[in-house]
């Protein structure tokens, strides 16, 4: 007998599941993992939406959490592995879409504001007790809101860190050192972030046959120029560095 859409992703979704928390967070497989469950999770069918201009951008902060906590804090709660998720991500994705009306002004929540979900409109109240959310309150929204800065970096940095692994467009490996070309901004910062354990400069420079010094003036001269950049064309909008 064929199996159904339904149990391809059900499958699909448990496969990744067991493949993040199998590997230690931030490792190179735990972000090779998490990359693909964020990609399947987003396009989840039941996941809230809203027109406002700047949902995207809280689905990416909200996807952001759900890669720090879903290991520890997710629990199915139907037989539908789907169902179960699309529930427990629509009850932050809630918070994060009553953010953008806030207008960053602490006013009273409307439960009666309409969303659509599934083509469908509903207010609020009714989609937050499907969500087993049947008393939601602001007390707790300064601490959330003070967590979205390090959410939203969180997702990015798997963009990012997925990008040094793959450079698309070989920008990082066609900026390489004048007299060396295996010494390019791609291999180098691959032995600093992907690696496990990161290589010192001491130790690539050694690797490259070239010396610390030209190492040096390469990676802060150029590299770090060029993935600041790149972080920034990923949607990287802080003014601190992610790179050293």
């Amino acid at each position: 007998m064929a199996i159904s859409e339904k149990n391809i992703m059900a499958i699909k979704l448990s496969q990744l599941l067991q493949q993040v928390s199998e590997h230690p967070q931030g490792s190179k497989q735990w972000r090779r993992a998490m990359h693909h469950l964020l990609i399947e999770l987003q396009n989840l069918p039941g996941l809230l939406k809203s027109s406002h201009p700047d949902y995207l951008d809280a689905l990416n902060q909200n996807l952001g959490k759900v890669s720090r906590d879903i290991c520890c804090e997710f629990q199915p709660r139907s037989k539908s592995l789907e169902t179960s998720l699309v529930h427990w991500i629509n009850g932050y994705l809630y918070w994060r879409i009553k953010d953008l009306y806030s207008c960053n002004v602490k006013t009273s929540l409307s439960l009666d504001i309409p969303i659509n979900k599934d083509g469908e409109q509903k207010i609020l109240i009714d989609i937050l007790e499907d969500t087993g959310i049947t008393n939601p309150i602001l007390n707790g929204l300064d601490r959330y809101i003070e967590q979205l800065e390090q959410e939203e970096i969180q997702c990015l940095v798997i963009k990012i860190l997925d990008y040094l692994e793959k450079d698309p467009q070989n920008h990082l490996k066609n900026c390489y050192y004048p007299t060396n070309p295996h010494c390019h901004c791609q291999l180098i910062s691959q032995k600093r972030f992907l690696q496990e354990p990161a290589q010192t400069f001491k130790q690539i420079s050694q690797d490259l046959d070239i010396s610390s010094r030209k190492l040096m003036n390469h990676w802060y001269g150029r590299c770090i120029p060029l993935l600041q950049q790149i972080s920034s064309n990923l949607g990287y909008r802080k003014d601190n560095s992610l790179f050293s």
